[in-house]
Parts: structure tokens; sequence; C-alpha cells
């Protein structure tokens, strides 16, 4: 009888885990700054402006389970984003690629598809070349960058060709931000790493396995390990990360010093960030369990004093252009592709469980007898 029990407590402590995993949160790191230092960025549904005067608006609204996780801005102003979604019908994800002009006007870069094509992404250098920094859909999740010219030739720079087949499932895992030096130099996270390689092709290591400094420090989800994500970079090659994992955004000069420059008390964890003019833009998000985040924008300018620039948090549903101090903008996460063995693990537990509780229904019975 007591050994039923202990397994019967430990498959309902299964249970409870994986019910508890079934989804996996995953903030948005979309942050950048145009050249009148107005401020863009998502928090997985919906974008939101910052004026040069500090008013919070909403540039896009959002549309539930319609995800935005990076966002890119051109010369000229324009805004690109990616719109992630899955259809329960169908059980598949579909991709598009947006551009917002500074009016506001809307327009597609790549209409909704199942099958986007290889390299395809809004982060386009001067040349017109798109980058896709992400993960191949195989057990060794190998590392990929993607380059496709604007005539559509695909050039595998890191990884294997063999993986790029993978493309319609690995846009979804994207390892995290990505930045061009003045150069022409891709920089991209890859969990806790961060890459380069250099107009000529030659691929370098800038920080590898940045370790936990302070593991306790963060209670979000995802953060039992250094995880970075938003990235940005100065003239001097100088890279300003993320630490999603610690909390901190970090600073990695050229020949690869890594400081801190900047924390987060809780409960907010950085995720994205963008430069301008010497200051630094810190997207943050607030997090309560078991999936909810609100986001808030801080400044760091080089005197080192950081100041809270907009938090997000009060009318339920804005539309388009309304302006308010503080709209709500909590979100749930995203359901991932390891859903369904999320759900084939529930259903063992449940079968587990089920066995167990007969058999001991079943002992009792025969000893009533």
């Amino acid at each position: 009888m007591t050994r039923a029990l202990i397994i019967t407590v430990a498959a309902i402590v299964s249970l409870c885990v994986l019910l508890s995993n079934s989804v996996s949160a995953h903030p948005a790191w979309g942050i950048v700054v145009d050249r009148n230092d107005q401020i863009y960025f998502s928090d997985i549904e919906t974008i939101w402006k910052i004026d040069a005067q500090g008013k919070l608006s909403v540039f896009r609204a959002g549309v539930s389970g319609r995800h935005t996780h990076e966002l890119a801005i051109d010369d000229a102003g324009n805004l690109y984003g990616e719109d992630v979604a899955y259809e329960s019908s169908t059980q598949r994800w579909k991709v598009a690629l947006w551009k917002m002009t500074p009016a506001g006007a809307f327009s597609y870069v790549m209409a909704p598809t199942y099958y986007p094509p290889n390299g395809t992404s809004i982060w386009k250098d001067h040349d017109g070349n798109t980058y896709l920094a992400a993960q191949s859909n195989n057990a060794a999740h190998e590392t990929l960058l993607l380059k496709r010219t604007p005539k559509g030739s695909v050039t595998t720079l890191i990884g294997s060709r063999k993986a790029v087949g993978a493309y319609r499932q690995v846009v979804l895992s994207s390892l995290g931000g990505m930045a061009f030096g003045t150069d022409g130099t891709v920089y991209f996270t890859d969990n806790s790493n961060i890459r380069k390689i250099t107009p000529d092709g030659k691929a370098t290591m800038l920080a590898h396995d940045l370790a936990l400094d302070n593991p306790s420090a963060s209670t979000m989800p995802e953060s039992t390990v250094t995880r970075l994500f938003g990235i940005a970079v100065d003239a001097q090659g100088t890279a300003f990360v993320a630490d999603y994992g610690n909390r901190s955004i970090l600073k990695i000069t050229s020949g690869g010093e890594v400081s801190t420059v900047a924390r987060a008390e809780q409960p907010w964890t950085p995720t994205g960030v963008a430069l301008k003019d010497g200051v630094l833009y810190i997207l943050e998000f607030g997090f309560t369990p078991p999936g909810t985040y609100t986001p808030r924008v801080r400044k760091l300018p080089p005197d080192g004093k950081i100041v809270v620039l907009a938090t997000a948090g009060e009318n339920a549903n804005p539309s388009a252009g309304e302006t308010t101090p503080g709209v709500s903008s909590e979100k749930t996460a995203e359901p991932t592709r390891s859903t369904p063995y999320v759900l084939l693990g529930t259903g063992v537990s449940i079968f587990a469980l089920t066995v167990v509780i007969w058999r001991v229904r079943k002992r009792i019975s025969s000893h009533q007898h």
C-alpha cells in the first residue's frame, strides 16, 4: 500500500511538472531607435512607439497569437518585423515579414506563408543581402547563418548545407538578436555565445560560453543557463547584449573583454538593446508566473545614470495611434514546437496515474473480501 501511494504521488508530481512546462516562455527582444530619437519596441504582439518627447503610443495594434520577436529599421526610418503565428487547426506555423513607414503605412515584404524562402529575414545589409541566424531542426541543434542575395542565391556562412533544408522550422527557433557593424561585420547571439562574421567571410567567436555570474538572480523561465537575446554594436566593434538569465546588460569589446554595464531589479530582466549616439536603450520585461510579461524601456546615457522612459500597464486593448502613459501589454507565452512532446508526456503520466489508482483500489478491495 505504501509503495503504491509513493508511485501515485510521483505520478501526480510528474503530471504537474509536465503541465507547468506545457508552454515555454519566450519574450520579444525587438527594439530600435530612428534618426529622430523615436523608439519602437515589441511586446510580442503589439508594436509600441515612444516619441522624442517621451509619449508612449501603439504603432501597430496587436492581434492575439500573432507574434513579432525582432525589429529592424533602415536609414529612412522604415520599420521591419516578422509575424509568426501557430495555426491550431493545421498544427503548422505561418510566417510573414512586414514593413511600416514612419507614417504608419503597412505592407508585406513577404506575405504569410508556410514555406518562407531560404535565408529570408528582416536583417538586411546595405547591399540588400538578408541574413538569418538560427538553429537547424536536428538533434544537434546546429547553428546556422544563411545569407541570401537580392537575386535569391543562398550561401551557408556558418553550419552545414545539409541543415538548410530544415529552414521551414529553424525560422521558429531564431537564436536571438543580430546587428551590423559599421564595416559590414554581422554579429549575432547564439544562446550563451556571441558570434561574428566579417564581409570577407571570416567567422569568429567574440565571446564563448559566457558564465553565469549570479544564477539565482532571475526567476524568469529558461534562465537556468545564460541566455543572450538582443545585441547592438558601436562604431568600435564593441557589442552590448541583453543577458536574459542574469538580469544584466553585458559589454564585450572587440578583443572579447566582458563587463557588466547595467542590471535590472526583480521582476524585470533585459531582452533587447538599441544604441544611438552613445546612448543605450534597454527593453525589459517583468514576468508574472505562469507566463505573463509586461514591458518597459530604460535609457542608459554615457554618464551612467539610467532612467525609465516608459512602462506599459493600464488600458486593456488600445488601438493604433492611441497615446497613453501606461498601456496594458501583458502577454502570455507562446506555444512551442515541444508542445506535442509535452502532450505525449502528459498523456503517459495520466495513463500511469490511472493504472496506479486502479491497482490500489483492486488491492484494497481484495483485502476487504
